[in-house]
């Protein structure tokens, strides 16, 4: 991808097959590693800045994992969606014993948009930008299920 600009709700697919390698893993054993978001997201969100050349990542937990190189105020927080779904209401309201805070979450969603990356099928990726408000009303709760997939890459 060459373009200097991200389009919203485009999906945009890529296929790394024979693309990674880890020791003496077989790619199969390799790539069910890399459909666990926890392990994809550190090599996808550095993938995305070379996918999407207009995209600047930035290390570190900020609450955002991308912004736009041209404005920096544009900011971008990486999901991956899963075989669990994908969920993206702020990383302190996941987990045992957190809370969901319907009004931080709308207020972190309205500040930011969404990239989410499909990998239930590693090493075919797709990758959609989405604007957090608009998915925060399609999904209130922070969460799309599985069977809600097809509702974010209706290619």
């Amino acid at each position: 991808i060459n373009s200097a600009f991200v389009k919203y709700n485009k999906v945009y697919n890529f296929d790394l097959t024979s693309q990674g390698k880890f020791g003496t893993l077989s790619d199969s054993e390799f790539n069910e590693i890399l459909k666990d978001g926890r392990v994809a997201s550190h090599f996808l969100e550095a993938q995305l800045e070379k996918w999407f050349p207009s995209l600047k990542h930035v290390k570190g937990c900020k609450g955002y994992d991308h912004v736009d190189r041209e404005n920096t105020d544009q900011k971008y927080d990486a999901k991956n969606f899963t075989s669990h779904g994908c969920k993206f209401m702020p990383s302190s309201m996941l987990g045992t014993g957190r809370k969901f805070n319907e009004e931080k979450f709308i207020e972190k969603a309205n500040s930011m948009d969404y990239i989410i990356c499909d990998i239930l099928e590693y090493p075919k990726v797709r990758v959609i930008f989405k604007k957090g408000g608009m998915l925060a009303q399609q999904f209130p709760n922070g969460k799309i299920s599985k069977t809600k997939r097809g509702l974010l890459f209706n290619e």
